[in-house]
């Protein structure tokens, strides 16, 4: 058989020259594709979040920041004729909010959405250009989900929310000035990170983050001196614009120097050289063994001075179990926080593992993707974040917040790590099965942020009304209720004093419940407007304190008062009561009976709270419960609040 007939034989198989079907016809249509499911995964949590910020409103924070506003935006002098506890970001964020929008946390709330947006999109557009379209899309939709999350969101026009807006836009900033080399995003970057701590103190993780990572990249022969240089040059540019006409505006309304930005940093050395006033001794508390115990926690010297007053005051009278609980709340918020921990703690071992390997290997190629070198910026970042909760003792939801910004950029770099090895990896099957086992976690490690924790992660015990769950599924029912009707008793109270004074009447608050005022659209006579640290502020301190309001009320009456009632910082003590509500009812105006119980009631704080000084708290109260009981009369309870009117 010749070799051409058996080749002949063999059927002749041709090759197949059909194109595989495509659902995009392009590569654009692909991208836009792909960038309409990431923007609908990260859109829903936060449209989510901003739907409950909007309908719930804030008894606390907002209602502080808004009320300070309003008074600033009526031509009060901030630090003089208001004192509000708001930092000056905070303030400038609400005074535009309510000069927009009117007296209420609409405006604040949309700013903050506003920011907050536009700190994702560009985080988006940052991580995909260091990390690659998949980390991008995770970072942007775990940093969407946990910041607008109701578990530790709180109400939306808090001084964290806003912070975290301008930290993502600041890193981001300087990540694009590191990859295109544009001048001006340098100057952004220094602009928007300035004004970070211009919130809250805690802010300067991200200063510090940028600040240590342009010192070592000369240090990691990653650049020169002369360009670390000039970095540092173009961020204090931007952040000299910025901060000089905030400061020439405090100057010009002759503000005090605690409302300056970065005041904490130097106050205590401007305040070192000032001539001490001489004041009137108040009554001291004993200085007992125990007292000295308490104490030990507030004497750590010039760090802990530059603390803010209220945290160095929340230390010093805690007793060593209190301080043992609030370190196992941090673990326990970070367990609730487990899925952004996770990737950045991640991130950070995987960069450390590929470094020790580059060591052994003896490698020196300069050619590694620049990725690797921005997870020093972002797991400076995160660690301090991370460490920065540890600074005050209360641990409110919303301290953690930062944190998750912060994780999620870190934590990007172990999903590019993750996108390349299944990209060039032999066998596909393997890591498409190692991924959809990581997204199955992710989903089980962040399950009850959607749909609520069993446990309260502040004190560890479990919760008996599901709404205080705080997942996005309560939070969702209860701003739907609200926005049918339903009202708390400190709204109901805000309404009746709305229906029963005119916008001329002044009230005033006692307590931590600011949210009354705007909810009332009235004022204080005071300059300290509400007051939620009586227990943590020195008998000094909160004589002089009771000493400004009455004189405030002798000037201009409030017709109102209310009394909150709420138990404040540190837990462990009942409200110094405006007027004393026993178990007979409030206590009648009987001199010789109000003395007996006033002897009594100082002994069983002496007798049971470790804390001597709170005994003369309630002490140097007197003349304030004497001020109430002489000029107003009980309209009625509003659950824990009582609301007075002037007789």
């Amino acid at each position: 058989m010749s070799k051409s007939s058996r080749i002949h034989r063999h059927p002749v198989i041709q090759k197949d020259t059909r194109k595989p079907m495509q659902f995009f016809k392009t590569e654009a249509q692909k991208r836009f594709a792909i960038y309409a499911v990431v923007g609908i995964l990260a859109a829903m949590p936060f449209v989510m979040g901003k739907y409950i910020e909007l309908n719930t409103p804030d008894p606390f924070d907002s209602g502080c920041y808004v009320y300070s506003a309003q008074r600033a935006i009526d031509g009060a002098r901030i630090g003089v004729d208001d004192k509000p506890s708001a930092q000056i970001g905070t303030l400038m964020v609400n005074i535009l909010g309510v000069r927009l929008f009117g007296f209420d946390e609409t405006g604040p709330k949309l700013i903050q959405m506003i920011l907050q947006a536009a700190a994702l999109v560009l985080m988006f557009i940052t991580m995909r250009k260091l990390f690659g379209t998949l980390a991008a899309a995770v970072g942007v939709i775990v940093a969407s989900a946990y910041l607008s999350a109701p578990l530790v969101a709180k109400f939306g026009n808090v001084k964290e929310q806003h912070m975290i807006a301008f930290m993502v836009l600041g890193v981001c900033c300087f990540v694009l000035y590191k990859l295109s080399g544009r001048w001006w995003c340098a100057m952004l970057s220094g602009a928007f990170l300035i004004f970070a701590p211009m919130f809250k103190e805690t802010g300067v993780s991200t200063l510090g983050a940028v600040g240590l990572f342009v010192l070592l990249q000369p240090v990691l022969r990653h650049g020169t001196w002369k360009k670390a240089g000039a970095d540092i040059l173009l961020l204090s540019a931007g952040a000299v614009l910025v901060v000089s006409p905030i400061c020439l505006w405090l100057a010009a309304s002759k503000s005090p120097i605690d409302y300056y930005p970065y005041c904490f940093l130097y106050k205590p050395i401007v305040t070192a050289f000032e001539k001490p006033q001489a004041v009137e001794p108040a009554p001291a508390a004993p200085d007992t063994d125990n007292n000295k115990v308490q104490n030990a926690a507030g004497e750590q010297g010039f760090l802990m001075k530059l603390m803010p007053a209220y945290v160095r005051d929340s230390w010093r009278v805690m007793t060593p179990e209190q301080i043992r609980q609030a370190k196992l709340r941090v673990f326990r918020w970070y367990g609730v926080l487990i899925l952004p921990v996770s990737l950045a703690a991640g991130a950070v071992i995987i960069r450390l593992i590929k470094l020790i390997a580059d060591r052994l290997a003896k490698s020196k190629d300069d050619t590694k993707p620049s990725r690797d070198r921005f997870v020093l910026l972002f797991a400076l970042w995160w660690l301090l974040d991370m460490t920065f909760v540890w600074i005050s003792p209360h641990s409110y939801e919303q301290y953690y917040l930062p944190l998750n910004a912060s994780a999620a950029m870190a934590g990007g770099y172990l999903i590019a790590v993750y996108s390349e090895k299944a990209r060039n990896a032999e066998s596909r099957a393997k890591w498409m099965a190692i991924g959809t086992i990581g997204l199955l976690l992710m989903i089980i490690m962040s399950w009850h942020v959607f749909f609520g924790v069993s446990r309260s992660p502040h004190s560890g015990g479990k919760y008996r009304n599901p709404d205080r769950q705080r997942g996005y599924a309560q939070a969702l029912g209860t701003a739907s209720r609200h926005l049918k009707g339903e009202r708390l008793p400190w709204e109901l109270l805000s309404a009746y004093i709305k229906e029963n004074s005119s916008p001329k009447d002044k009230i005033y608050v006692w307590g931590w419940v600011p949210g009354i005022y705007v909810q009332a659209q009235r004022i204080s006579p005071a300059p300290k407007a509400f007051e939620g640290t009586m227990h943590t502020l020195s008998p000094r301190e909160l004589s002089e304190r009771v000493a400004e309001l009455l004189s405030s009320f002798e000037k201009e009456p409030p017709k109102f008062m209310v009394d909150t009632y709420k138990i404040h910082f540190p837990w462990d003590r009942p409200p110094l009561e405006l007027w004393p509500l026993t178990s007979k009812g409030f206590l009648p105006t009987d001199e010789q009976i109000v003395s007996r119980y006033e002897a009594e009631y100082a002994k069983m704080l002496r007798d049971r709270i470790s804390d001597p000084d709170e005994a003369v708290r309630f002490e140097v109260m007197k003349p304030f419960r004497d001020y109430m009981m002489k000029n107003y009369r009980v309209v009625r309870p509003f659950a824990d609040q009582v609301l007075f009117h002037r007789k």
